[in-house]
């Protein structure tokens, strides 16, 4: 619950940062911003109802990390979930099954904090399954020291909000070109949404962003994509209901 506050409190502080040093001229007063809230509200609730009991029925992990020092315990599972993004992102987009639900995601045509809530319940399925290997079926969840558990989920989530942010980030600006170098931002993301993801699709990672050049999937350009969404024969009705049964635009 407490990531869930954080994460909300970062969307809202994104958004802000984004009417300061905006990307666009679009402002998040739109109706894809709405949407977007929507979904996420609806999406939370079947989380909450739902996955999180089957969460609870989850015995013990494989390893217990009670005599690993904290910044270990730390450490290990941030890169193991961030790792397990990488490769369940790219899957999203090369497998077909996948990608038909993932393409609610990338449908909006306008980027800012609240685009990462916009997604399909089978991609929540999906992304709430990877913590739950993680910290319950190969770590044993109860052998963490507190807070470690909720700081690695809060990162993932505060970077997400940052990644989709409307608003200026220059990677030709030595600082900037420094973060590009390690950790996701607005303009590396932004060419993960670009309209022409059948010829640049790439950019997969949720946070340290050397994933994809470890892997060959970095498809950045110092300029800005000229259009977000996805082509229009993939395109959803930009409705909350009609993102979760994938009706046609």
């Amino acid at each position: 619950m407490l990531s869930a506050v954080i994460q909300v409190g970062a969307i809202g502080l994104f958004l802000l940062a984004g009417l300061i040093w905006p990307r666009s001229r679009e402002g998040f007063l739109q109706h894809d911003t709405s949407v977007n809230l929507l979904t996420g509200a609806i999406l939370f609730a079947f989380r909450v109802l739902v996955l999180a009991p089957v969460e609870a029925l989850v015995g013990e992990g494989m390893f217990s990390v009670s005599d690993w020092p904290v910044w270990l315990q730390f450490a290990a599972t941030f890169l193991a979930l961030d790792f397990m993004r990488y490769w369940l992102h790219r899957m999203h987009h090369r497998v077909p099954f996948f990608w038909q639900f993932h393409r609610v995601h990338h449908s909006s045509e306008n980027l800012n904090a609240t685009s990462g809530l916009r997604m399909h319940a089978v991609d929540l399925i999906q992304l709430t399954a990877l913590p739950l290997l993680v910290f319950h079926l190969l770590f044993d969840f109860a052998s963490f020291a507190p807070g470690v558990v909720v700081g690695v989920l809060i990162v993932g989530g505060v970077m997400d909000a940052f990644a989709h942010a409307d608003m200026t980030f220059d990677i030709t600006r030595p600082w900037h070109r420094r973060w590009n170098r390690v950790l996701n931002n607005p303009h590396f993301h932004a060419w993960h949404h670009t309209r022409d993801g059948n010829l640049r699709d790439g950019n997969y990672s949720n946070t340290l962003i050397f994933w994809d050049r470890l892997f060959g999937s970095d498809v950045t350009s110092d300029q800005l994509p000229e259009a977000f969404g996805v082509p229009r024969d993939q395109a959803v009705k930009n409705t909350a209901l009609g993102l979760q049964l994938l009706r046609p635009r």
